[in-house]
């Protein structure tokens, strides 16, 4: 694939695998299944609601929550229209939304739960160019600037039949130096960094990614929880995008554990950090010995890669070795600014 953006990653993996299963998630006592069709369909529809919110290329939004299925489609709704995609984490982070918002047009912010809806709120009242706030879990409170994702989704899809020609033109407009994505990393010294990716930036480090997981293919399946903000942890669930195998990501490091012995995931996406809460955790639940295949058996029984952002410890590397998992390295996220 030669596509230099990623409105163009979009048109092409849609053109390849239609209607093939992409996601799955849990619904209630069942799993929804989620095809590449589904994906785009409700990534353009978030894509006409901002759009016909008065969204423009080079608006921004700002993300506050873990990763979930919701972020994923407001990334890539957010990124084919030329939009730049600002990824916080809940703690102080929340009080630079001003400064931010100053330094970039700020249009939506996006919060997980209510919450987080509160903080925010809290200092949003000085921010003239808002349009409004989206709330991806259910939440009570409603006021004329606050929408439910779902609702979102449902006026996008309202949108999309007057807006799909504006829709088409302007994904295709964007350029592969356009900004997708500002990340605020706190560094040493306690002040916030900035960095940048652009569209052709981002596809190079998925391509150069992607070639360390060669030995992944359609059929492979991949689970997550992913909950801090970093380039990494943001990205990885793009690689699934990239390369076109499966994923599901779960909504909280409980729901990982219980939902792992259904997945029954190939792939594994986790940090360094994340790698050693799993080992700690079947640690304690084992009694304090952890057997090969009884390792195996605790995250699906069919575990075959790990993906992370950097090597855990020799102990680590060796246990999962010797339950017939590689563990690979995929640190270009990190790297590539």
């Amino acid at each position: 694939m030669t596509e230099k953006t990623l409105s163009a990653l979009i048109d092409n993996r849609i053109k390849k695998f239609g209607s093939k299963l992409l996601m799955q998630r849990r619904d209630g006592w069942s799993w929804k299944q989620i095809t590449w069709l589904d994906f785009e369909r409700d990534v353009k529809n978030i894509a006409c609601y901002l759009m016909d919110s008065g969204f423009s290329p080079g608006d921004a939004v700002i993300v506050i929550s873990p990763n979930r299925l919701e972020s994923l489609y407001t990334e890539f709704a957010v990124n084919i229209l030329g939009g730049v995609y600002i990824p916080l984490g809940m703690g102080d982070e929340i009080f630079e939304i001003p400064k931010i918002a100053k330094e970039f047009k700020v249009k939506f912010i996006f919060v997980e739960n209510e919450n987080v809806l509160i903080s925010v709120k809290s200092v949003s009242g000085e921010l003239e160019d808002l349009k409004g706030i989206v709330v991806f879990s259910n939440n009570r409170g409603i006021d004329e600037r606050v929408i439910h994702f779902r609702n979102l989704v449902k006026f996008g899809l309202i949108k999309r039949k007057q807006l799909d020609d504006d829709l088409r033109k302007l994904c295709g407009s964007v350029q592969p130096d356009n900004v997708a994505a500002v990340f605020y990393i706190l560094n040493s010294r306690g002040n916030y960094i900035t960095k940048v990716f652009t569209h052709q930036g981002l596809i190079e480090s998925l391509k150069n990614g992607s070639q360390k997981l060669s030995s992944l293919v359609e059929e492979d399946q991949s689970y997550s929880y992913l909950s801090s903000v970093n380039p990494f942890e943001i990205f990885v669930n793009y690689l699934v995008i990239y390369m076109g195998f499966r994923m599901a990501i779960a909504e909280s490091r409980k729901v990982f554990f219980e939902d792992v012995l259904e997945i029954k995931p190939t792939v594994i996406f986790e940090t360094q950090r994340g790698l050693e809460v799993i080992w700690s955790k079947l640690f304690a639940k084992l009694g304090g010995q952890i057997a090969e295949k009884r390792l195996k058996v605790e995250l699906g029984n069919r575990l075959k890669y790990i993906v992370t952002d950097s090597m855990p410890n020799s102990e680590i590397i060796g246990l999962f070795q010797r339950s017939g998992v590689s563990i690979i390295e995929v640190s270009e996220f990190n790297n590539a600014f």
